[in-house]
């Protein structure tokens, strides 16, 4: 092929290749019906005020730390588009479900919609609600081991890498034998999100 052919079939795949990505790019919307209601997520100019409010470092490690990646025992660790996607087919079809691993009081500062809360500390081993809770998810449960044939997939999300809130939920699942393929982690949370100025709710909820 003559060199100036494979100079044109390059920039032809390059030209191509940035069309889709804006393609891709230009798709940050999702609306599904969640408890009966329309909600949409879309996209705004980002404000670094309500970012801010996410930034906080909360966990159980010793001094600053980042979660990393990858979740525990190989989970999926999802980004923005994944959600959407997440969102608009699991959670529109019930197939699925968005849980805030956060307490009451962080999620008020404002929270993904079409999420519901599950604080990492209902379910932690010992828990008096724990068994409560997983029935709720669906669970079925015989002499103390649960069945979770019949939950819903769960995405996991806290404020975000500097939270360990949503890694120890996902740890505390797993201990309690909800399948890993059946788990998923938004890492990037709420300063993540919000930083993307992608719509939150905010007070109780």
């Amino acid at each position: 092929m003559p060199s100036w052919m494979t100079g044109a079939f390059a920039a032809l795949v390059f030209f191509t290749s940035i069309v889709a990505a804006q393609d891709q790019r230009a798709a940050v919307a999702a609306s599904f019906t969640f408890n009966g209601a329309t909600v949409t997520i879309h996209r705004d100019a980002p404000a670094p005020d309500i970012a801010a409010r996410f930034g906080a470092t909360h966990g159980a490690c010793d001094g600053p730390c980042i979660d990393p990646i990858q979740g525990p025992d190989g989970i999926a660790t999802l980004g923005e588009m994944e959600v959407l996607t997440f969102l608009g087919n699991k959670v529109q079809d019930s197939t699925g479900l968005m849980v805030d691993a956060r307490s009451p009081l962080n999620r008020a500062k404002g929270y993904i919609p079409g999420t519901v809360n599950l604080p990492h500390t209902a379910v932690v081993p010992g828990s008096t609600m724990r068994s409560e809770i997983l029935i709720a998810l669906g669970a079925r449960e015989f002499d103390g081991v649960y069945n979770f044939a019949d939950a819903p997939d769960l995405l996991v999300y806290d404020n975000g890498p500097l939270d360990s809130a949503g890694t120890l939920l996902v740890t505390y699942m797993l201990a309690a034998g909800f399948p890993p393929e059946k788990l998923s982690q938004y890492r990037g949370g709420m300063l993540v999100w919000a930083t993307l100025g992608l719509n939150i709710d905010e007070g109780q909820s």
